[in-house]
């Protein structure tokens, strides 16, 4: 078990005036040679307790969109900004998209051929790249591209705007292009297996808290389930509240889950008591407190989400240049005065 702690472009801006804007993300090596930068420069600053690389290896990687790659895939604008990651705009008259949803044709999409032409280049380079894409999941993929259209058309009849229907034949669609990708991109840049079931997939489910759990289980979930038949592991990733959904995810069985901040732990371990769990501490939470009240927390989480074996990390993302080098320093060092190590 660990913890872990990643910084927002907001944080690299203020901190080392590095633009995460257009420039950056449409250079592949620029991108490569900054996250070698980055992972440096974390070193220097936070390498005693743990943090950052002194010697960085690069990463090369086709995460040109961050992590937008699938919704840049189905037609969505991607906006860059100096001190934010890269945002998804929702495609304009989305009901009447999702009623004539086609899938991309990845043959002819010039979001895949920048794709393979960006990994020969990083190959030519530095001698590899990375092909895997953060594909998210279904409904993940549906919101950055039809956004609330999506959620409506989920929900319970009793709305007038429900047509789940629809929403399932719409999440299908996504599943299936998820499924694609993984096969004729990811696989074919990293030259693997491309037979079923491969060995490992992630679902991310961040919008799942937007929906009841019933719509989950009733709309959303028999396509995850196709989805993860597909994959003899499944990491699944709920950075929201997970507990209500504890029983609607048991028919995915899942092998590693990523449990958000506000979950109630005891309850989530009781409904997964052999399942290997990362737990979420929200930046926020962080602000304004002592060392001694970071311990608190850290050791109130690992006592209801235990046992401290299948927990893999405690991780904090994005933190923004409000947060002070002493709290980051006190939160990696816990397990320390825990003594966990």
């Amino acid at each position: 078990m660990k913890i872990d702690i990643s910084f927002a472009p907001a944080w690299w801006l203020a901190h080392y005036g590095m633009d995460s804007g257009a420039a950056l993300w449409a250079d592949p090596i620029a991108r490569t040679e900054r996250d070698c930068q980055q992972r440096r420069l974390l070193f220097e600053r936070f390498g005693d307790v743990g943090l950052g690389e002194e010697h960085p290896k690069p990463h090369p990687s086709i995460e040109a969109y961050g992590h937008r790659f699938m919704a840049a895939l189905w037609g969505c604008a991607i906006k860059y900004q100096p001190d934010q990651a890269p945002a998804a705009e929702v495609l304009p008259d989305a009901h009447k998209r999702m009623q004539n949803i086609q899938s991309p044709d990845l043959q002819a999409s010039p979001i895949v051929q920048r794709a393979f032409e960006e990994a020969q280049l990083l190959k030519q380079r530095y001698g590899w790249c990375d092909g895997s894409i953060n594909v998210g999941g279904p409904l993940n993929n549906a919101v950055s591209v039809f956004g609330e259209e999506i959620l409506a058309a989920c929900a319970h009849r009793q709305y007038s705007a429900a047509e789940p229907e629809l929403a399932q034949h719409v999440l299908q669609k996504m599943a299936e292009t998820v499924l694609a990708v993984d096969e004729q991109i990811t696989c074919r840049i990293n030259d693997t297996d491309t037979a079923l079931p491969r060995p490992w997939f992630g679902i991310g489910n961040c919008p799942v808290c937007l929906i009841a759990p019933q719509t989950y289980r009733q709309v959303v979930l028999p396509v995850d389930q196709w989805l993860r038949g597909h994959f003899q592991e499944l990491h699944l990733h709920h950075c929201g509240i997970f507990h209500p959904y504890v029983q609607a995810y048991h028919d995915l069985h899942p092998t590693h889950i990523d449990v958000g901040w506000g979950t109630d732990l005891r309850a989530t371990r009781r409904a997964y008591p052999q399942t290997p769990m990362s737990l979420e501490i929200q930046v926020k939470a962080l602000n304004n407190k002592s060392q001694a009240e970071i311990d608190a927390m850290i050791a109130r989480m690992v006592e209801d989400a235990g046992p401290p074996e299948l927990i893999t990390v405690l991780w904090a993302a994005e933190a923004g240049p409000d947060l002070p080098d002493q709290t980051v320093r006190d939160l990696m060092t816990a397990p320390v005065r825990l003594r966990w190590l």
